[in-house]
């Protein structure tokens, strides 16, 4: 299973491994300052658990760094199965949250089995995409390559989290534009989602609804739904260029910003260290996505060309979202930043993501295989 040898420990990507580990250093300080108490002058024990999560993620990291990816190729049949089984088992017997069921909880820990998921479709992407190379594809051989996508889709949809099956069918797409389309067959796609729209909207819950409209005027329901994106936006402005100071913001330590070490952790970041601070943050991800399309450049199968471009679309559209949504560019939809937010199922997810992307990088010199 395991395959080490001294080639691909001399290939080891520090570079990699450094970066995301500097974003996570970042995300722990964040999340101490999310989670102070002004009065008591002491934190809440999210860090402690994030400390926690990133050790674990670690090691996920390194498990996977060290597996070789050809071999998860082999294995995508099994994994995809497996990750679909988990879906329908939350949807059955998960525990419902705020209206909805996307957690199941084993050994006192809530996991999200469509965090996970995640891992199963850079896999199951790199098996799918595996021919790149051949001629652009038309419009049926797409038809034929999105229905591993069908399933999983539906079943996130149901949870219902409709922000996060987003991100697996914007994924997926930027696979397909990465493995090239024919013009008309582009055109023809954007036509079918363009007339989807009204199909969505009409099948869409409630507070779905409410959530796009209040992204289009916040204004006009201030203490109810658009309560949570102006207060964002409250804290991110306040920050100013250079912010008030780590631990000195007033939007979040007073209680104002809802889902301060989750899902509005980057407004916390703004107010606190001001333009400068997202910036930094900004660059850091930025950095972290050059690399891997840099290790995806220098590797030779087609196979894990795809998975790190899945990576780094995933990395990419979770960020853009999750900072979009805090400064009122797109609607609330409760997609946490990567590495930054709280939470042990995304971290152990991105981190699992990353260890296959330096199992690339490993064996970037290891004669191609046929896969």
């Amino acid at each position: 299973m395991f395959q080490i040898d001294k080639r691909h420990v001399v290939n080891f990507d520090y570079i990699l491994f450094s970066q995301t580990v500097l974003l996570l250093f970042l995300g722990i300080m964040a999340i101490y300052s999310a989670s102070y108490n002004l009065q008591l002058q002491q934190s809440g024990d999210y860090y402690l658990k994030q400390i926690t999560w990133s050790v674990i993620g670690i090691a996920f990291f390194l498990a996977f760094s060290f597996v070789s990816y050809k071999r998860l190729i082999s294995w995508a049949s099994l994994i995809y199965t497996l990750g679909v089984i988990s879906l329908v088992y939350v949807l059955i017997f998960g525990d419902v949250n705020m209206g909805a069921k996307r957690w199941i909880d084993i050994g006192g820990f809530s996991l999200q089995p469509s965090e996970f998921f995640k891992v199963a479709w850079v896999i199951t992407l790199g098996r799918v995409f595996k021919d790149i190379g051949m001629k652009n594809f038309s419009f049926f051989p797409i038809l034929k390559k999105f229905i591993p996508a069908v399933p999983p889709l539906l079943l996130i949809f149901l949870q219902p989290d409709l922000g996060t099956a987003v991100i697996f069918l914007a994924v997926w797409g930027i696979v397909l534009l990465y493995r090239g389309i024919t013009k008309y067959t582009f055109f023809a796609i954007v036509a079918i989602l363009l007339v989807s729209i009204p199909v969505i909207w009409a099948n869409m819950h409630d507070y779905q609804r409410q959530r796009v409209v209040t992204f289009l005027n916040p204004e006009a329901d201030p203490f109810g739904a658009g309560y949570h994106v102006i207060q964002s936006k409250i804290a991110v402005g306040s920050g100013g260029l250079t912010g008030k100071g780590y631990l000195q913001g007033t939007q979040s330590h007073l209680k104002f910003l809802p889902e301060k070490h989750t899902d509005f952790i980057f407004s916390v970041i703004g107010e606190e260290f001001g333009l400068v601070g997202a910036a930094v943050i900004l660059l850091c991800f930025l950095s972290l996505l050059a690399r891997i399309l840099f290790i995806s450049a220098y590797s030779k199968e087609p196979t894990a060309k795809i998975m790190c471009v899945a990576v780094f679309a995933f990395i990419f559209f979770q960020f853009f979202v999750n900072a979009s949504m805090v400064v009122g560019m797109m609607p609330v939809v409760g997609i946490p930043m990567p590495f930054i937010s709280y939470g042990g199922s995304s971290l152990v997810t991105f981190m699992s993501m990353l260890g296959i992307v330096n199992s690339i990088a490993m064996r970037r010199y290891d004669r191609p295989a046929d896969l």
